[in-house]
């Protein structure tokens, strides 16, 4: 049975409909009374809507129990993927250089009290967090120490009330936190701004130019597998930007992304800041060659195909952009400044604090004390790190961009498309749109 029948033919959906009170003939062509038609109009304004209704109040209590039954079951299901500890939350990427990257995690097992749990790919991997807080830690029972052991009378009078102390303290956190909130969204911006519009405008730029090459001007398997390689190679060299501009050229050759002529060639540019974007002049020439050639189908063909590499190429130099022009130094300082003191000047005062409770012999305000001097801090100082994390996401860190993945998928996808336009479905390849036309 044809989804989609010829509509010349006569089919139900075509056929009029009898309307309530009507006779319909049967088979033998006798006319049958049109009370053996149920009426629909009463039931609902249309007729499927009714006979829909009627069919799920002819469900047995044995399927209204298994489907309630699958329904916990699915919940059940999803809700051990959230707690269960033998399913990680993230998977890792190794390239060949052993390098890990975060690839991806499940964003469902963050919202649950598994989180407790969760270690790889956080900020609590970060060494420097963790040398902080040693710092705060050593200045905290340093000072305590002392004055536990040398507190005067009238110890408690010289400290003052916590009431005090905290007001004292929220004119830091205060400040801090509008810094920090318009820090971390600037930053987060710039990241994302990097994804969308730089990496992916590479990704895409490479897609249409492979697609319109592919399906409108050559098969030539030497072109096509130039553009795949060459937008690989101006997306790596972002990830390589560490290295000098001869060890990024010989690491290109060895993964056979570039031939050692090329590298020769794309090294004689000079300013190796400059690779990424250079690598698409070779393709504006390859489209130029083809324009001169007469394989385009027109000016609008030819604007489109240089539309393409200006893409990419657009795509090369956002990254560029945004990696060669950080936020301005004196305000990331100054930040910085001011958070490194608050949590000094926190860690002072809650040891006094704690001193004088504990002098008083009262736990909880002495524990409530320790807890403040090490939240506030462990907060500000993660929040920095993971800002210097997003300032660069074509670093080393475990969550910078996964290099391998996002490279690996461009080739896959480039080397899908022409793989697509060589193996088209036969009522496509077989298309003669001419002749249907003349007929």
């Amino acid at each position: 049975m044809a989804l989609f029948p010829d509509p010349s033919e006569s089919t139900p959906l075509l056929e009029s409909r009898p309307t309530d009170g009507d006779d319909v003939p049967d088979e033998a062509g006798s006319v049958a009374p049109s009370s053996r038609i149920p009426s629909t109009k009463s039931k609902g304004r249309f007729g499927w809507a009714s006979r829909k209704n009627i069919e799920a109040q002819r469900k047995t209590v044995r399927q209204w129990g298994r489907e309630g039954f699958d329904k916990v079951k699915a919940t059940m299901s999803v809700s051990y993927n959230c707690y269960s500890l033998s399913q990680g939350h993230c998977y890792l990427d190794t390239n060949e250089e052993g390098h890990t990257t975060l690839g991806g995690y499940d964003v469902q097992k963050l919202t649950t009290m598994r989180v407790f749990l969760v270690y790889t790919g956080t900020v609590l991997e970060s060494p420097i967090l963790w040398i902080e807080m040693t710092v705060i830690a050593v200045i905290y029972f340093g000072v305590f120490t002392v004055l536990m052991h040398f507190r005067w009378k009238g110890f408690s009078e010289f400290v003052g009330s916590d009431m005090d102390v905290r007001a004292f303290i929220s004119m830091f956190s205060t400040l801090i936190g509008l810094l920090l909130s318009f820090y971390t969204s600037l930053n987060i911006g710039r990241w994302w701004n990097m994804r969308t519009n730089g990496v992916e405008n590479i990704a895409q730029g490479a897609s249409k130019l492979t697609i319109l090459l592919s399906q409108g001007v050559t098969k030539n398997a030497e072109i096509l597998n130039a553009v795949r390689r060459y937008a690989v190679a101006s997306l790596m060299l972002f990830f390589l930007k560490e290295e000098d501009g001869q060890e990024r050229m010989d690491r290109l050759v060895k993964r056979e992304v570039l031939t050692p002529d090329e590298a020769t060639q794309l090294a004689k540019s000079g300013d190796c800041e400059c690779y990424p974007e250079a690598l698409w002049v070779w393709l504006a020439n390859i489209v130029n060659q083809c324009n001169d050639a007469g394989l385009t189908k027109g000016p609008p063909h030819y604007c489109a195909l240089l539309a393409a590499v200006e893409q990419g190429r657009s795509g090369a130099a956002i990254i560029k952009t945004f990696l060669g022009t950080p936020i301005p130094m004196g305000y990331v300082h100054l930040l910085g400044l001011m958070v490194k003191l608050h949590n000094v000047i926190l860690a002072l005062l809650m040891a006094l604090v704690s001193v004088k409770h504990a002098g008083r012999y009262d736990p909880m305000s002495t524990a409530r004390s320790v807890f403040r001097c090490f939240f506030m801090p462990f907060l500000y100082n993660s929040i920095l790190i993971i800002n210097d994390e997003l300032t660069d996401p074509f670093g080393r860190d475990m969550s910078d961009f996964p290099a391998h993945v996002i490279c690996r998928r461009l080739h896959a996808d480039l080397h899908s498309f022409v793989e697509m336009g060589d193996n088209l479905p036969p009522w496509i390849a077989n298309l003669d749109l001419k002749k249907k036309e003349e007929a």
